[in-house]
């Protein structure tokens, strides 16, 4: 009798796994929760792209793969943001507070590609916002991603 009671404690365990899986809390929607705090941080700071860089990162691996390109077009974009401040030797925080930079002509030029980099993944960016509301019931504050 115990191991029926067993096997049925086991079926139970499963089904109800399988539940919870399939109502939102897959392994792609508990990262993107943990991971909430630098999707919706809309301030364009050194910190603040280096964690949605690092949260697109970590979601990109559990994503279904219908997103999964899609994050990781918007963390190359991220990185190569960051990588460009890192090259002129000024935070984006300087770059974004209109305040009066001197650059050379090709760090100006790698900024402004690795920005509009940033600015053309609109559409990816949208993407995951609508995946995550679809798949994980999650609204993040922003497409921002």
């Amino acid at each position: 009798m115990r191991v029926a009671s067993r096997l049925s404690s086991c079926v139970a365990v499963v089904a109800t796994a399988t539940l919870l899986t399939s109502c939102g809390t897959s392994a792609y929607c508990t990262t993107v929760e943990e991971q909430r705090g630098a999707l919706d941080d809309v301030a364009m700071t050194t910190a603040s792209l280096t964690a949605l860089g690092e949260a697109l990162r970590a979601i990109e691996k559990q994503a279904p793969t219908h997103v999964q390109d899609d994050y990781a077009a918007v963390a190359e974009s991220v990185e190569a943001l960051l990588a460009a401040e890192s090259v002129a030797g000024v935070p984006v925080e300087e770059l974004t507070h209109g305040d009066v930079v001197d650059l050379s002509e090709g760090d100006t030029t790698e900024l402004r590609n690795a920005y509009q980099a940033f600015n053309d993944t609109a559409t990816q960016r949208r993407a995951i916002a609508d995946d995550v509301t679809d798949d994980c019931d999650i609204t993040l504050k922003t497409p921002g991603a």
